[in-house]
């Protein structure tokens, strides 16, 4: 597995500072605060610099929906 470099931008749920997230490998490349929106969730913590309040993202595969057939 190789980490991915490129972080992506979200902000603290408590108090609107914008933190900067990573993947947690190549194949959990989308991030959630529901951990229902992706397929093999893995959790995240990132703890606010600001407010020290802990968001939790949860990386995974976006799922897939049905095609309505």
């Amino acid at each position: 597995m190789v980490r991915n470099s490129r972080g992506k931008t979200f902000s603290c749920l408590e108090c609107g500072t914008v933190f900067v997230a990573h993947p947690p490998d190549d194949f959990h490349q989308t991030a959630s605060i529901k951990k229902s929106e992706v397929e093999s969730a893995i959790k995240m913590i990132h703890v606010c610099k600001k407010c020290k309040s802990k968001n939790v993202l949860y990386w995974g595969e976006q799922k897939v929906l049905g095609m309505g057939f």
